[in-house]
């Protein structure tokens, strides 16, 4: 069993006067629709309901429907009803996105309402219901709206269906339209299409971990922050900055020689950072504790004693 929405896109303007739109501004602005409500399925069922995107070959007065599918197994309901964990369903996302029929404030409406203002306190106000406050104005919104406005994927996948046309020459309307009831549910023109520009995400530190460990050098360096480049083996490879002033002192001074390769042992500092790129990571030498050149020893047997046997010569 299957639920399904369905509405019209428009992209309204100068330039769609002859019911044609350019591939490169339409073809993003599909795939963006796509992940905007694939992400938001994501946030609200995880893995438990999967939807699909489609588009209908009909274009007609410079528009074009989109077909929306979410399709979950009757298994995956079973286990929504024991688990007490009902699935959001597809007009509950459209709806909760702004982009679909529904008597409650949406993401894109709360987006307009923003005007690009920064909000300056959230409070629960009831059950899944948060006030949002700019100024001496708030706005309640569900608590699902306010998780889609915070998330960053979101918030790009909307600026690649709203802000990113718009900035196109003769491309002066975005409309969503339900033309089963011939009413038009959004309309925002050029001059908000700034407001729907993702906002900067905010970095988060995830974890912080010191430990010991034998490095390789790669690339040495005495400027820029002193970053020089290791590798702990098996492609793990990494930038990290060296604190160690003592150790840096004596290789400064010639008092320890240090070449390309060399290898040491040091006490690490990692970071781990959550961004808008994903997870990242940076790596502080605080200590170093042993140095040693990466050319290897052989090892050579000698006999001192002549106490060993020789062996009579092959013949």
């Amino acid at each position: 069993m299957a639920q399904h929405a369905r509405f019209h896109l428009v992209y309204d303007g100068p330039a769609l006067v002859q019911h044609q739109m350019d591939v490169r501004a339409l073809a993003p602005a599909l795939l963006a629709m796509g992940d905007l409500v694939e992400r938001a399925n994501e946030l609200f069922n995880g893995s438990h309901a999967k939807v699909s995107v489609n588009v209908h070959a009909s274009f007609k007065s410079g528009s074009f429907g989109i077909d929306l599918e979410l399709a979950q197994s009757l298994w995956q309901r079973a286990l929504d009803f024991a688990n007490s964990n009902p699935v959001t369903g597809i007009l509950s996302i459209v709806g909760l996105l702004g982009i679909g029929k529904t008597t409650c404030i949406g993401m894109v409406q709360a987006i307009v309402w923003l005007r690009g203002r920064g909000v300056k306190r959230i409070e629960p106000i009831s059950d899944g219901v948060v006030r949002l406050y700019v100024d001496e104005e708030h706005l309640d919104v569900e608590e699902r709206v306010l998780q889609l406005l915070q998330d960053y994927r979101i918030r790009r996948a909307l600026e690649g269906v709203i802000a990113d046309p718009l900035s196109k020459e003769g491309i002066d309307t975005v409309a969503v339209v339900d033309q089963k009831a011939q009413q038009v549910l959004i309309s925002i023109d050029r001059t908000q299409a700034a407001y729907f520009k993702a906002p900067n995400p905010e970095e988060e530190t995830l974890q912080t971990d010191e430990y010991v460990t034998t490095l390789q050098v790669l690339t040495l360096a005495f400027q820029d922050g002193n970053k020089w480049r290791f590798t702990e083996g098996g492609g793990n490879t990494y930038f990290a900055v060296v604190l160690d002033e003592e150790f840096l002192s004596r290789v400064h001074l010639n008092q320890e020689q240090f070449a390309k390769d060399d290898i040491i042992k040091a006490r690490i500092k990692r970071i781990q950072r959550l961004t808008k790129d994903g997870l990242k990571a940076d790596y502080e030498v605080l200590e170093v504790l042993e140095h040693r050149s990466a050319s290897p020893k052989v090892q050579l047997r000698m006999n001192f004693g002549g106490n060993e046997e020789r062996k009579p010569p092959g013949p």
